[in-house]
């Protein structure tokens, strides 16, 4: 706000005209001459684990987790 107000003095300008005239500059700026960034995509391979066992897969894990517990607990 500093800068709008010493530029406005500088000029003998109001405020609101020098914040006027700079929103105006940006707003009909031209968009950038950048290339727009395209996130790159990579291969992850194909299924590896079939799905439509998963739940009985989960089971065998968290029972073999259950057992190795209870055989540290001993």
């Amino acid at each position: 706000m500093r800068e709008v107000a010493q530029r406005a003095a500088l000029e003998a300008r109001s405020i609101k005209s020098v914040v006027a005239e700079a929103l105006s500059l940006g707003l009909h700026k031209k968009a950038g001459t950048q290339p727009r960034w395209v996130c790159p995509t990579f291969s992850l391979g194909g299924q590896r684990l079939d799905y439509t066992k998963a739940w009985a897969l989960i089971d065998a894990l968290e029972a073999g987790s259950v057992a190795e517990n209870f055989e540290r607990l001993k």
